[in-house]
């Protein structure tokens, strides 16, 4: 009979349970990092926010390519994003050779090509891939239409 005030004991086994339990656990999660190589900065990398730098270009008065049909151009506004704050210096220094791979890559689209569906992201990649294969590395990581129009 339990006396008023006394406190009761935790069963023994439930507690032997408990701390089995996150034995094993802890051993799941480790023999998973071994398996698969994975190291705990490389999870943590996931979760921090990197910075991003957008870098606007001047504006692009562009032929597009559309068999001698019609005149059309296409008017855009286009930046490019980074996330490496010293490569700042480098792209300007290399505004002519990006706008002239951005400019030499639109001048290839037919208007139809631009408007349907998906045909600003593929513009987009392209344009984003070019220019990276241009600069020798995989500085730019993605690219923004700010103004487009189509005439």
């Amino acid at each position: 009979m339990a006396v008023e005030g006394e406190k009761k004991k935790p069963n023994k086994l439930i507690v032997v349970i408990a701390i089995l339990g996150a034995i094993i656990v802890l051993g799941i999660v480790a023999l998973i990092f071994m398996a698969t190589g994975l190291k705990i900065s490389d999870i943590t990398e996931k979760f921090v926010k990197q910075e991003e730098y957008v870098m606007q270009l001047d504006s692009f008065v562009v032929n597009l390519d559309t068999d001698g049909r019609t005149n059309n151009y296409l008017k855009t506004q286009i930046s490019i994003m980074y996330s490496d704050d010293k490569k700042t210096s480098y792209l300007e220094k290399k505004t002519s050779q990006i706008r002239d791979v951005i400019i030499e890559d639109l001048m290839s689209y037919n208007p139809d090509e631009l408007l349907e569906s998906g045909g600003l992201e593929k513009a987009k990649t392209r344009l984003k891939t070019n220019i990276n294969k241009t600069l020798g590395e995989e500085t730019v990581e993605e690219i923004y239409f700010t103004d487009f129009l189509i005439q």
